[in-house]
């Protein structure tokens, strides 16, 4: 039997018995949305982490100090100092230092400046000479700072590309100008961005780090700032201590070496919290498996849904079919034949649950696109699994109704009114 002349049978059989035929299709089309819908969105949030560790640096282990109360200073200033410069030179001297880095920041506070700008909203860092290099950002105009800078305590400084953009147009005209900062003058030598950066607010929510915050920020020598505007504090000098690994691999083994340093020269004192990119992608990677397999139970209970649908509709379809079973096998055709007709039917009205399903997943996946901040990642992939899917569940539950036909007698079958 031809295939076309199996569609326009099967078809006229699912027209014969619309509505049975739809309320049947649902468990097919709602399963297989919920695959869609499931899989655009898993492979979004995955996205997402990525995106977001990259932004934070993949390589990076970074050391920020805890909050501390002013009460609970003055118990534990005799044991700990808070992260401080010393803290940095005895992590340089313990951890092999080939194929790695460290930099080191704190954050200015800020009184007053001539920039059109709330001081709250003005965001400067003093940092060290590696600062912007160990963060993998990039000068986009003009130099980085050099080691002469903080011998002389000079009043240069660097500006995000934002910024440049913001006050003086381009990052090219940026260059030369000075800007002011608590009363104190600085020229800007360089213009820098990060290649890495995410400006989706609930793309922030989550993690340890902002990864926004040098997208619109000032960068100081931290000698300079520290003779000139921000004295060294007596607790917590630093604001962050970054250390730069080989690779991402290697980023929870430099933690464990960090705790452990820290532990010894803070006198047990956790003043301290130390991120590793490395197991923060494990455990929100983690969450996301959960929650994959939360909404792939929910779609599979619906696919079953569906697929017992499907069987009842073909015993169904038998049970009235009898006599044309019986007349198709008087006429010549085999066992084959009929199991092959319907389980074709089968297949067919899964294939088209699956068509609906998976216009329906789509649709719901660009509707969270477009309104809402989740992200989604469209692929083909998922749309070939949902096929897959249909077919199979065809092939399954039809495979019964099928057989049965199939082991029909003919002479009883053609007796059935």
């Amino acid at each position: 039997m031809k295939v076309s002349t199996l569609v326009k049978g099967s078809l006229t059989q699912f027209r014969m018995n619309l509505i049975r035929t739809g309320l049947t299709l649902l468990g097919i089309v709602f399963g297989v949305a919920s695959v869609i819908a499931m899989v655009t969105i898993g492979e979004g949030a995955q996205k997402k982490i990525l995106d977001n560790i990259n932004a934070m640096g993949a390589t990076l282990v970074q050391i920020m100090p805890t909050k501390v109360s002013d009460s609970m200073v003055s118990q534990i200033i005799n044991d700990s100092r808070g992260l401080a410069i010393s803290d940095v030179t005895i992590l340089r001297n313990v951890i092999p230092m080939e194929g790695r880095d460290i930099a080191y920041m704190d954050k200015v506070k800020i009184k007053t400046t001539n920039w059109d700008i709330q001081v709250s909203d003005f965001d400067a860092y003093a940092v060290s000479l590696n600062f912007v290099k160990v963060n993998d950002m990039v000068i986009v105009s003009g130099r980085n700072f050099q080691p002469n800078d903080f011998t002389v305590n000079a009043s240069v400084a660097l500006i995000s590309q934002e910024y440049a953009n913001q006050f003086y147009e381009t990052p090219e005209k940026a260059l030369g100008n000075f800007f002011s900062i608590n009363y104190r003058w600085f020229r800007i030598i360089g213009v820098f961005v990060k290649p890495f950066s995410i400006e989706n607010s609930q793309s922030k929510k989550g993690l340890p780090v902002n990864v926004s915050e040098f997208n619109k920020s000032v960068f100081l020598p931290i000698s300079t700032s520290m003779e000139k505007i921000s004295p060294p504090k007596t607790y917590s000098e630093l604001e962050r201590i970054i250390i730069k690994c080989r690779d991402l691999q290697e980023t929870t083994q430099i933690k464990n070496i960090a705790t452990k340093i820290l532990g010894v020269s803070h006198n047990s004192r956790i003043d301290y919290k130390i991120v590793s990119p490395l197991e923060l992608l494990e455990q929100k990677q983690a969450t996301q498996r959960i929650l994959n397999i939360v909404l792939l139970s929910i779609a599979s209970i619906s696919l079953l849904v569906g697929g017992i649908g499907i069987m009842n509709i073909m015993l169904a379809n038998v049970l009235e079919r009898k006599s044309e079973i019986g007349l198709r096998r008087a006429l010549g055709a085999k066992r084959r034949h009929i199991i092959f007709q319907f389980l074709f039917e089968s297949v067919l009205v899964c294939f088209i649950g699956g068509v609906i399903g998976i216009s329906i997943g789509l649709g719901i996946s660009f509707f969270i696109l477009r309104f809402t901040e989740i992200p989604v990642v469209f692929s083909f992939q998922p749309i070939i699994v949902s096929f897959g899917i249909s077919f199979f569940i065809g092939v399954l539950f039809g495979i019964m109704p099928a057989w049965k036909a199939a082991q029909l007698n003919p002479v009883e079958a053609l007796h059935h009114e």
